[in-house]
C-alpha cells in the first residue's frame, strides 16, 4: 500500500494553458487520487490558496527576474552587481522555500521545470541549495533544458548553468519527457533519469462541441472530408512537426496537420 505523502510542486507559474502547468495538473490529479496531498509553490498560481504559496519573485517575468535574465543571456562577462543581485534574490527565495516546506509539512518536492530551464536563475540556484542543506527527497521533472534552446548559448553563467540546470545530488530523481532528453542529460552531465512522456487521458472522453469548436473546421480551412490531425505545439525544430508530417502520409488519408 502506498504510504501517503505530503507533496510540494515548484515552478514559475502554475496557471493558464502553458505545457508546465498542464502536465503539472495531471501529475497532481494522479498523486492526489494515490491518497497524496498536493501542495504549490509559484509566483502566479490558480491553485486552492489554502495549498499555495505566492511569491511574486519565483515568477520569471518579475522585473528582478527578467532584468538578470536579460543580462545573462546577453553577453560572456557577468558584471559583478548582477552577481549580487542573483545571490540576493537566491537568498531570500530560498528563505520562503524553507518556510513553504515547514508550513505546509512537504515531505517530497517536484520542482517543474525550474532546475532545467534557467527562466529564473535565483530560484534554480535557491532549490539547489535548499535541496543540498535538507537532503530532502526530490523529483525534478524537467520539460526542456538549457542547451535545447539557442538563446541561452550566449551568456555569462555558466557557472550556474552547471551548478543548478540541473543539480547532480543524491536526493534528486531526474525525470524527462522524451528519449533525447534523457540521451542528452546523460551525455552532458552523467545523470540518469526516467522517461515519463507526456500523455492525454484518453479514459476519458472530451466533452461534447460547443458552438466555438463546431466552427473550427470551416475557420481553418478543413474541408467536410478531411480529417483534421492537431499538434497543438509550437514551430520550432525540437518539436519534430515533420514527424507529424510523415505519419499523416503514410495514414493514406484525406487529411490537415493543424
Amino acid at each position: 500500500m502506498t504510504t501517503a505523502r505530503r507533496i510540494g510542486f515548484v515552478s514559475t507559474r502554475f496557471i493558464g494553458a502553458d505545457g508546465v502547468s498542464l502536465e503539472t495538473a495531471k501529475w497532481a490529479r494522479v498523486l492526489e487520487q494515490l491518497g497524496h496531498t498536493c501542495f504549490y509553490f509559484a509566483g502566479a498560481a490558480d491553485c486552492p490558496p489554502d495549498h499555495c504559496r505566492v511569491i511574486p519573485e519565483t515568477l520569471f517575468t518579475h522585473p528582478d527576474i527578467h532584468a538578470i535574465y536579460e543580462t545573462a543571456f546577453s553577453q560572456r562577462a557577468r558584471p559583478p552587481e548582477i552577481t549580487r543581485r542573483i545571490q540576493q534574490l537566491k537568498d531570500n527565495l530560498k528563505e520562503q522555500i524553507y518556510a513553504f516546506v515547514r508550513d505546509f509539512n512537504v515531505e517530497l518536492l517536484i520542482p517543474e521545470n525550474a532546475l532545467a530551464s534557467p527562466m529564473n536563475i535565483p530560484l534554480g540556484i535557491a532549490l539547489t541549495e535548499f535541496i543540498a542543506e535538507t537532503q530532502i527527497p526530490t523529483i525534478a521533472h524537467h520539460h526542456d533544458f538549457f542547451w535545447e534552446r539557442k538563446r541561452f548559448l550566449v551568456n555569462c553563467v555558466w557557472d550556474y548553468l552547471n551548478m543548478a540546470f540541473p543539480p547532480h545530488l543524491p536526493s534528486i530523481r531526474h525525470v524527462v519527457i522524451n528519449s533525447s532528453a534523457a540521451n542528452q542529460l546523460s551525455l552532458r552531465t552523467g545523470i540518469s533519469s526516467l522517461l515519463v512522456p507526456n500523455v492525454m487521458d484518453f479514459d476519458h472522453p472530451p466533452p461534447p462541441l460547443d458552438d466555438y469548436a463546431r466552427g473550427a473546421r470551416g475557420a481553418l480551412g478543413v474541408a467536410p472530408t478531411e480529417r483534421m490531425f492537431l499538434q497543438p505545439t509550437r514551430v520550432v525544430p525540437r518539436k519534430g512537426i515533420e514527424h507529424a508530417l510523415e505519419l499523416i502520409h503514410r495514414c493514406g488519408l484525406a487529411a490537415r496537420l493543424v
